[in-house]
């Protein structure tokens, strides 16, 4: 999509939070983890299982209709949510899932020493697909 008309997006790619999933997803099933879609636990998206780890995944797209206050709130929505299933699920691995873009980047660092703290992991989708662990 160009992206010079859009009036909500200043990112330099876009990606929706389906096509952040199916990102996250794929990159999972090649490192051994089994996946499964979640609507049953508040705030996550897909689960993934190995022999050693539970990871619980919130995902979110930069493909919105939304103004950049409201982006801005959904991104921390997506924050609080996660950390209340991790209250029901505290032996879960928690991970927020994001396209690695300028603006998530800077929404992340500005609370980056509590996700740190909680051991919360940040996967930055990168614009071919790939994922880079935080």
């Amino acid at each position: 999509m160009a992206l010079h008309d859009h009036p909500y997006i200043s990112d330099a790619f876009v990606m929706n939070k389906s096509e952040v999933i199916k990102a996250v997803e794929a990159y999972l099933l090649r490192e051994g983890y089994e996946t499964e879609m979640c609507n049953e636990i508040d705030g996550v998206d897909l689960t993934a299982t190995n022999e050693y780890h539970t990871l619980l995944i919130a995902a979110q797209g930069n493909m919105s209709e939304l103004s950049g206050y409201q982006n801005q709130n959904e991104f921390f929505l997506k924050f609080v949510n996660l950390l209340k299933s991790h209250e029901k699920n505290p032996a879960k691995t928690l991970v927020l899932a994001h396209p690695d873009t300028p603006s998530y980047r800077e929404k992340a660092n500005k609370i980056k020493h509590a996700l740190d703290d909680l051991d919360m992991v940040r996967f930055w989708i990168k614009e071919d697909g790939t994922i880079e662990w935080e």
